[in-house]
């Protein structure tokens, strides 16, 4: 059995668009206990892993997935916004740049490991101050990386994105169903 180890409802979603047999469960990993050492990848992949390490002695013979996504932005790592302030400074951080969206995947079992990382680059449009103010309101942004999500009302403060979509959401669904055949894990037929 595959366990999903996220809260995240973009995750859920995108495996179930998938029709991937999964069981739901928050991994219970403190991500805070990583600090961030100037490389982006290492510390995506590291929380990716350890927040499967932190399931896969309660579930040793199931097959563990878990991921974690950060925005860069001028050397500096976004991840979730504490509060509505915080998503206003991540948002004007972001406002008319390019910035890069890194997404750690850890696939493990009790035999077998596949840790990877997944990027893409996205580029926000000239935001007014309104603008910015007026999304927060929606409330997507609270709970994402960088404060936006592009496959919602987010899509609006986007000029362009280069790389995976669903990498940019918090999974890289295309390669994660290639690397779940490894496991043994399809997508069932309807």
């Amino acid at each position: 059995m595959l366990i999903l180890g996220s809260g995240s409802a973009r995750r859920k979603e995108l495996l179930e668009s998938a029709s991937i047999d999964f069981l739901l469960v928050p991994s219970d990993y403190n991500e805070s206990q990583v600090a961030f050492e100037g490389d982006t990848l290492k510390y995506v992949e590291t929380i990716a892993e350890n927040k499967a390490k932190a399931l896969l002695h309660k579930y040793p013979l199931d097959v563990i997935l878990t991921a974690d996504t950060v925005v860069e932005v001028d050397g500096e790592i976004l991840g979730k916004p504490k509060d509505i302030e915080d998503a206003q400074k991540m948002l004007q951080l972001l406002n008319d740049k390019t910035h890069h969206v890194y997404t750690g995947v850890c696939i493990v079992s009790k035999d077998k490991k596949e840790v990877f990382v997944e990027s893409a680059s996205v580029t926000f449009n000239k935001l007014s101050t309104l603008d910015i103010e007026s999304y927060i309101q929606t409330k997507e942004p609270m709970d994402k990386a960088g404060a936006y999500a592009i496959q919602g009302i987010g899509a609006k403060l986007i000029k362009q994105y280069d790389g995976d979509f669903h990498t940019i959401m918090g999974l890289p669904l295309k390669l994660v169903l290639e690397k779940l055949k490894d496991f043994n894990i399809v997508p069932k037929l309807k």
